[in-house]
């Protein structure tokens, strides 16, 4: 069977470059941010998408605000925002140098991308090399399944399917992660027959060609059908199930 980056690199497209982060501060998150402005082209500007968090409960001048305070010390000078994704076509995205996706409430993201076509975007920008930083919630979407946001997000009468944009092999994505969550985490992979990849708070995934690495400050925790097992800082993990340590 391909593997979707076989599929890519059979239609001769070359491989985008996807970072999730598991959340928490900025200072949580400082590693993370530093792996993701390195693969930038510091001359093109940044795509920042805030609209998980929706405006009647936050500032999206204080988003921007966070975002180039972030940014701005690590060499990307210049940050667009966009806090209206309708009517967006893949032109509009071809020329920036990555796309940023802020986090909030999963459920709400995945329905605006789904809604406004957003999600096949992001897919074709990343089919075409794109680099694109997923945070909280913008990380979950980008995995398999949506349901391991339930514990931190809350969408009553939800009738969604709980599939991501699936550009992370079979993996679900799970954030702020401690380690009390094992027993929801497990019952997930056992309703839904998924594998979910458990991310702290410090703790970041970086998918480069078809390498997925844990970056970071902590380990990661991988749950599957074999039980459960921590991936340090520098392994890669692998669609067979495997984790393996960098030397």
């Amino acid at each position: 069977m391909l593997t979707w980056e076989g599929t890519l690199l059979e239609r001769g497209m070359e491989l985008g470059k996807l970072i999730i982060s598991g959340g928490g501060s900025e200072k949580q998150t400082e590693a993370i941010d530093l792996h993701f402005a390195s693969l930038l082209d510091k001359n093109r500007t940044l795509l920042y998408i805030p609209v998980a968090m929706a405006s009647q409960q936050v500032s999206y001048d204080g988003c921007y605000k966070w975002i180039t305070d972030i940014f701005h010390p690590m060499g990307i000078r210049s940050i667009e925002m966009w806090t209206d994704i309708q009517n967006k076509c893949y032109e509009d995205i071809q020329t920036f140098s990555g796309i940023y996706i802020g986090g909030g409430n999963t459920f709400d993201l995945l329905d605006l991308f789904e809604e406004t076509q957003f999600s096949d975007l992001i897919k074709e920008y990343v089919n075409h090399g794109g680099v694109v930083y997923g945070g909280s919630a913008g990380g979950i979407i980008l995995g398999s399944h949506i349901k391991t946001c339930a514990l931190n997000d809350h969408k009553p009468g939800y009738e969604g399917d709980y599939k991501g944009l699936d550009l992370i092999g079979p993996y679900a994505i799970h954030c702020h992660y401690e380690q009390s969550q094992h027993s929801f985490i497990q019952s997930l992979v056992h309703e839904y027959n998924v594998s979910v990849i458990a991310l702290p708070e410090e703790t970041g995934l970086s998918m480069i060609d078809d390498e997925m690495t844990v970056i970071g400050e902590k380990w990661a925790v991988l749950f599957d059908d074999k039980g459960w097992r921590e991936v340090g800082v520098g392994s890669t993990i692998s669609d067979t199930g495997h984790d393996e340590e960098n030397q």
